[in-house]
């Protein structure tokens, strides 16, 4: 929409005829649009009341991540998960490697593959499926988006690497023995059981795959007798489930190969496969194409793991399993808050937990129940670099009886807390006085075994990780 930023877009939809241009400019706005306007008799001063309003009369506990240039939404839809995106040209050329694929506007991405004057590095840790050799050069990169249920609609796909192999060269690559087979996805199983023992390319494989339903981590080895499964399996199974392979794209050229897979009535599932030479000729694509699978967020600032919202630098957002979650305060939640904490402001409250906090940077955090119509649970204060700069003191932590049927909240909340304030740099936890019984006895099941919490500093590598958050070996890596 040229000539107005995404604040004065919103805006103009108070004008005369706003919805429908809004309807105009969308193709057909979705509805949040139209109650977004229903909701106010006046449009929003700025950012700030965007956001509040946003918040408060549409998604009250939904993921949403606001700055002066853009506003990215999740929520769950009728039937899946949905991303909506405002951003205006500013940030897009601020974080082109962010934002090409997105705002990409046409299937297939350009297959043009001259090589860039720089080598391609990916935004983030891809998973390496075998070591390269001296003499093999450049790299393939892989990349299979799924739709295993209601809830993983978006986000959480990593990006497997193949050292030393470019695409011309992968059909061969895939026929060599699997080191490590249970490292290797199902999807790049299922495409490698596919590929002919004399075939030089994977565009046969990649049609065999879209009429394929079966599971080649089951198949045997070597190669050739998961080829003769795969074709047997071909001969004798019919996808079902909704799935027309009929309704599947495949284009490939010489460095990618894209497939957009008929899944079910739900759509397509995207696959993407290139190497080195293509990345170096659309840097920002291939960086925000791996960006974006992993972090539905372009904007995510947050280093986080496998099924963790993504965040931005000035909103704290923390799943703590089950529904729980932890998430900053915000003007709206004051009734709430009051109400739990017997307090008669938060203006008092924060008066109460934030004297003499120095230059810290002062967090008040809410625990909610969303199993429960978002019922809060708790309130945090918290203090980060105070006393010093690599310490956070916890200054206030008031929670209300956990659920019957999760007594380990309380537990749970303290090892997210101390393991996200690990992973900014922290490395103790202050609190504000020694903990007395209780305190002592949420922290104890959360320390390593040995560690006596009984002072004011606790050392934050005392601390296991969540069970939630270690999803693999190395609770570090994404």
């Amino acid at each position: 929409m040229p000539g107005r930023t995404v604040l004065e877009w919103f805006r103009g939809l108070w004008e005369p005829g706003g919805l429908d241009r809004a309807h105009s400019d969308l193709d057909g706005a979705p509805y949040e649009v139209e109650l977004l306007r229903e909701c106010g008799d006046t449009p929003p001063e700025d950012m700030v009341e965007l956001r509040r309003r946003i918040r408060t009369q549409l998604w009250a506990d939904g993921e949403l991540h606001v700055d002066d240039h853009s506003i990215r939404i999740r929520s769950m839809g009728v039937h899946l998960e949905e991303a909506f995106y405002f951003v205006d040209d500013a940030r897009v050329a601020e974080q082109p490697d962010r934002w090409a694929y997105p705002l990409h506007p046409s299937w297939p991405l350009p297959d043009a593959a001259a090589p860039g004057p720089t080598p391609f590095v990916a935004p983030l840790p891809c998973v390496e499926l075998a070591s390269s050799t001296a003499r093999d050069a450049g790299a393939t990169y892989m990349l299979f988006t799924t739709l295993d249920g209601r809830h993983d609609t978006l986000a959480y796909d990593r990006t497997y690497v193949l050292p030393g192999v470019r695409l011309p060269q992968l059909a061969a690559a895939l026929r060599r023995p699997i080191q490590d087979h249970d490292a290797w996805p199902g999807r790049l199983l299922d495409l490698r059981a596919s590929v002919a023992p004399d075939e030089g390319g994977i565009a046969p494989a990649l049609e065999r795959v879209s009429r394929f339903a079966g599971d080649a981590a089951e198949f045997p080895e070597p190669h050739d007798q998961a080829h003769r499964a795969a074709l047997e399996h071909l001969r004798t199974v019919t996808p079902d489930d909704g799935r027309l392979p009929e309704r599947t794209l495949i284009h490939v050229g010489e460095h990618l190969a894209l497939m957009a897979l008929h899944a079910d009535s739900s759509g397509h599932r995207p696959w993407f496969v290139f190497d080195d030479v293509w990345a170096s000729a659309h840097p920002d694509l291939a960086a925000s194409l791996i960006h974006y699978a992993y972090h539905w967020d372009p904007g995510c600032t947050r280093r986080h793991g496998l099924l963790m919202p993504c965040g931005h630098e000035e909103y704290l957002d923390l799943r703590l399993g089950y529904a729980d979650r932890v998430r900053d305060y915000e003007p709206y939640d004051e009734p709430l808050v009051t109400e739990l904490t017997g307090v008669r402001s938060v203006a008092e409250l924060r008066r109460q937990i934030f004297q003499d906090a120095g230059t810290g940077e002062q967090r008040l955090l809410l625990v909610l129940d969303q199993d429960h119509r978002s019922e809060l649970f708790g309130v945090v204060g918290a203090v980060l670099g105070h006393p010093t700069p690599d310490a956070c003191e916890l200054r206030y932590f008031h929670l209300g009886k956990p659920h019957r049927d999760r007594p380990e909240q309380p537990t749970r909340l303290i090892k997210a807390l101390c393991f996200e304030l690990r992973k900014e740099g922290y490395a103790n936890l202050v609190l504000r006085r020694p903990p007395d019984e209780l305190c002592r006895k949420r922290l104890d099941p959360a320390t390593l075994r040995g560690t006596a919490p009984t002072g004011r500093v606790i050392s934050l590598t005392d601390f296991y990780p969540p069970e939630f958050y270690a999803l693999w070996r190395d609770p570090f890596r994404l």
